[in-house]
């Protein structure tokens, strides 16, 4: 069993790498269960499925039934929990007590548990995930605001910092990453190269892992090679 957490500043591709790497590791045979932390359904959005609230984290907030009677079925292997497609973002009350909750049970019923965390350090669920993970996956970003990011938020980054992969995402063509990085004292540990047409290919699919084409490819061997990252660290430990 494992926890991971994507977690980076604004538009750096956090839920975009979560959906990929998601689909990535339910491919190869691991059971996982996406969790988004936003306060509306922007992973039902991206997916392109109707969350009905009894199948979603409006339920579980309220219900002590087992998780697998909530989870909303995405794939054989891919199970999602996140807000209903008709929230109300003002809607719910989450305790520590119940994020907790969360995290452990999903901890208990799947092989992986992704947790996509919003940029921001409001969300409780997010900290209980990112407190609980295994591994956080840190978005390096792709702008020149991702260096105020990371230093608005630096306490928040540095208590994670031990169990950190830093994640290089291409997700413009026209940006110095490598001096961004510099700036950030980052060496990233995985390199997702850019993916042209990316946003054309999620309209019409749910994720971008396993699209055809020579750059399609080249992005599906940067998840794969993430993947072995992730397990080979597990293998470790263990």
């Amino acid at each position: 069993m494992s926890i991971l957490a994507v977690w980076g500043p604004p538009q750096s591709g956090k839920t975009t790498l979560a959906i990929d790497l998601a689909f990535a590791l339910s491919s190869h045979g691991q059971s996982v269960l996406l969790i988004s932390t936003e306060q509306y359904c922007e992973l039902g959005a991206r997916l392109n499925v109707q969350i009905p609230r009894e199948k979603s984290l409006a339920a579980a907030y309220k219900n002590k039934e087992s998780l697998k009677q909530i989870v909303y079925k995405v794939d054989d292997l891919l199970f999602v929990l996140s807000q209903p497609s008709d929230v109300d973002v003002f809607g719910e009350d989450l305790t520590e007590d119940i994020a907790r909750s969360i995290i452990q049970q999903a901890d208990e019923l799947y092989d992986v548990v992704l947790i996509d965390c919003v940029s921001h350090t409001g969300s409780v669920l997010a900290a209980w995930g990112m407190s609980s993970a295994d591994r956080v996956l840190m978005l390096c970003g792709a702008s020149s605001t991702s260096v105020l990011w990371n230093a608005a938020l630096r306490r928040a980054v540095e208590s994670v910092e031990e169990k950190t992969m830093h994640i290089a995402a291409e997700v413009t063509e026209s940006f110095d990453y490598r001096t961004l990085y510099t700036l950030l004292d980052v060496e990233p540990d995985s390199w997702l190269p850019y993916f042209p047409g990316a946003s054309m290919v999620q309209i019409l699919k749910r994720t971008l892992y396993g699209s055809n084409g020579k750059n399609a490819k080249a992005y599906t061997k940067g998840i794969d090679e993430l993947c072995e990252m992730l397990n080979g660290k597990e293998d470790d430990e263990d």
